[in-house]
């Protein structure tokens, strides 16, 4: 059998296209390794803060005195986040704040009641919330 004949145009053509590919992949490589190693270098994204439960302020806490009704209670706290089906003499009041940087905050105050009376406080799991400066304040 006769060996093929090509024409010299044919082998340059296609050692520029074989090395122009290998070029091209060899950049493309070079490139995700330079961008994956420079993510620091990349701002970060903004992250909202979470405000969940109930807000309730030291100064609520203080207003509560054992002896004092539900309707009083709602009226200073307002409704609480569980009321347990099984323990209609406990109120729970839980706030949850997770700020967009930092730690998470969460804080619980249990209040018990007989019949139509308040008479336990625990705020043993109760952390003050810290002051932030709000907009209305302007």
């Amino acid at each position: 059998m006769p060996a093929i004949i090509r024409p010299k145009a044919y082998e340059s053509n296609y050692k520029n296209h074989y090395h122009m590919h290998k070029l091209v992949s060899s950049l493309l490589i070079s490139l995700s390794l330079l961008i994956s190693g420079c993510t620091s270098l990349l701002p970060e994204p903004h992250k909202l803060d979470i405000q969940q439960g109930n807000k309730i302020k030291q100064d609520d806490i203080r207003k509560l005195k054992t002896g004092m009704t539900r309707k009083q209670v709602l009226f200073i706290l307002g409704t609480p986040l569980l009321k347990d089906g099984f323990h209609n003499n406990r109120w729970d009041y839980i706030d949850y704040f997770k700020p967009g940087k930092g730690e998470v905050i969460q804080s619980r105050l249990s209040l018990i009641f007989d019949n139509d009376t308040l008479i336990s406080i625990d705020d043993s799991h109760y952390t003050p919330p810290e002051e932030t400066p709000s907009s209305d304040s302007k």
